[in-house]
């Protein structure tokens, strides 16, 4: 067997188990639904307009600011 097929096997086996690990105990069902919720949230997030309001928001204040964040670290 050449390494690159052993590996892929290894990787497969081991999210194989690591599913089953989710599925198949009551923790890892509760952490398999805290993993759903966060990648439903962060979907929703990628189409809602709030980062991009959040990162102009950061841009102005840092603007308003470069004079004394220059001077504290500068200092």
């Amino acid at each position: 067997m050449t390494v690159p097929r052993l590996l892929l096997t290894v990787g497969l086996a081991a999210g194989i188990a690591f599913v089953g690990y989710l599925l198949g105990t009551r923790a890892g069902q509760d952490q398999s639904r805290k993993i759903r919720a966060s990648a439903h949230k962060a979907a929703r997030n990628a189409w809602t307009p709030e980062p991009k309001k959040d990162r102009t928001r950061i841009q102005k204040l840092a603007k308003r600011n470069a004079k004394k964040i220059d001077k504290a670290v500068h200092h």
